[in-house]
């Protein structure tokens, strides 16, 4: 099965949105010839695509069931849209900061205390060495790279 026969109708993507950064949209008919034609999902809109190179198709979207796994790895398909929305589901609708990707955990800082260590745990971490880095991502209609940058080995005292 080659990648375009993927686009049938039914099938679940991701469609780019000048301040959402990501929309969800179902295909309505099978694609053909450079064009898709889909309705998105929260307005009801009826929208044709014009794919200029099929290398360039929208990003499908992961199965309901795997929406809001704990490891990102665990996702059919991983790229920028199915990250984030995974990122999103868990930390808004669940309150989870933390999410693996592998052996990479991913933590979103709410910027607010949460009552989720006790004085065990602290103590546990007291004293150690650990290194942070930080992803930094700014949803825009230039949508910048994420960057990542090392902040360097902190103690916690």
């Amino acid at each position: 099965m080659t990648t375009k026969e993927l686009y049938t109708k039914g099938a679940r993507i991701w469609v780019e949105h000048p301040e959402k950064v990501w929309e969800s949209a179902t295909v309505t008919s099978d694609y053909r010839s450079g064009v898709l034609i889909v309705k998105l999902d929260q307005t009801d809109e009826i929208r044709q695509i014009t794919i200029k190179d099929e290398k360039h198709m929208p990003p499908l979207r992961n199965p309901s069931l795997l929406i809001g796994q704990n490891d990102l790895t665990s996702l059919s398909y991983l790229h920028e849209p199915a990250v984030l929305h995974n990122l999103k589901v868990r930390f808004c609708d669940r309150n989870a900061i933390y999410t693996y990707c592998g052996i990479v955990l991913v933590a979103i800082n709410p910027y607010y205390d949460l009552p989720i260590y006790g004085d065990e745990t602290i103590m546990a971490y007291r004293g150690q060495s650990m290194a942070i880095w930080t992803l930094t991502y700014s949803p825009s209609p230039k949508r910048p790279t994420p960057n990542w940058s090392e902040k360097g080995v902190i103690r916690v005292s």
